[in-house]
Formats: structure tokens, C-alpha cells, sequence
């Protein structure tokens, strides 16, 4: 989400994975109202499909933002010199940061 405007930002894999999601949600309701078996088994493996599209969508999200973050603090600490970089791995590890 964006601070200044609060609007959802979305790429393409999320984008896919809500309206696979969506649509997948929408079938199993039609599916409950038609009394359709078969509609309601595509609906929930729609459903269930597009959750996990959109959650590998995040982790991969995640994944990236802990590697430019390692990135940094490595970078960080190879700039100072060995007891500086001891004395501040031993504070946060303490801090249990």
C-alpha cells in the first residue's frame, strides 16, 4: 500500500490470484444456489487456487524485501571494522531484534 494516497497496489500475480480467487468464490456460491456439484468442485479449486497464487505473490514480495534488507546490513557491517561489527551483532542479538 501506498503511505501518501492508501491505495492498493497490485502487480499481475496478485492481480491473478484475487480474480482466480474471486471468480472461484463466485462459482461455489452459484454452484450452492443451482445445486450444482460440479460447479461448487470448480468453485473451491478456483477458490483454493487463487489463494495460493496471491500467497506465493506475498512470499515472493517478502522473500525480495529480506534480500535488499541483508543486502544493506551486510554492507553496513563491512564497513566498520571487526570489534565494531562484533559489539553490534552481540547487541542485537541481545535485544532479540
Amino acid at each position: 500500500m501506498n503511505e501518501s494516497g492508501r491505495r492498493l497496489e497490485l502487480n499481475d500475480g496478485e492481480t491473478a490470484g484475487i480474480a482466480l480467487g474471486a471468480s472461484g468464490l463466485l462459482a461455489l456460491g452459484l454452484g450452492w444456489l443451482l445445486h450444482a456439484r460440479l460447479l461448487r468442485v470448480l468453485g473451491l479449486v478456483g477458490a483454493a487456487a487463487g489463494g495460493g497464487l496471491y500467497a506465493r505473490g506475498k512470499l515472493d514480495e517478502r522473500n525480495e524485501q529480506m534480500e535488499v534488507a541483508e543486502t544493506r546490513i551486510r554492507s553496513a557491517l563491512d564497513d566498520l571494522d571487526p570489534v565494531a561489527r562484533a559489539q553490534i551483532l552481540a547487541n542485537l542479538a541481545r535485544s532479540e531484534l
